[in-house]
């Protein structure tokens, strides 16, 4: 007796699949395992230190207010600074103005003073010339 056996390409699909399945319920279970464990450490570590979260938990209300009352004081500060810097800004923008329309008087002085230096310069030149010039006459006839 001949038997043959087939398997479709549907039969083969399948049976990937259902493998498939029996490998991820297998990982979902070692996922769940290792959650319980975890949630097993968790709980000891919690009954532990009962006495330390209980006091955290009943100074939190406090911590908040504190929080609460802290921000609205720098909320206040900041909005009265806001208009301080608002008046340096104005204030700084009223003296570059002012500076920007002096600039042609304060340009003219410095020409003026430095003309001024050019002809004391020239004056001490030309007359420091002569009283040298004297002075070596006067040491000369002596």
């Amino acid at each position: 007796m001949n038997t043959i056996i087939t398997f479709t390409l549907k039969d083969i699909l399948l049976c990937g699949v259902y493998l498939a399945l029996i490998a991820m319920i297998i990982y979902i279970i070692k996922i769940l395992m290792k959650a319980h464990s975890s949630m097993k450490h968790i709980n000891s570590i919690v009954e532990d230190n009962r006495k330390e979260i209980d006091s955290i938990l009943k100074e939190a209300p406090g911590i908040s207010k504190n929080v609460n009352d802290i921000s609205e004081e720098l909320a206040h500060d900041i909005a009265q600074f806001r208009g301080t810097v608002d008046n340096i800004s104005e204030t700084t923008e009223s003296v570059t103005g002012i500076v920007k329309e002096n600039q042609t008087i304060v340009d003219g002085l410095t020409s003026v003073f430095h003309t001024a230096s050019i002809a004391k310069g020239a004056y001490d030149k030309f007359f420091n010339k002569e009283t040298e010039s004297e002075e070596k006459n006067e040491e000369q006839s002596n």
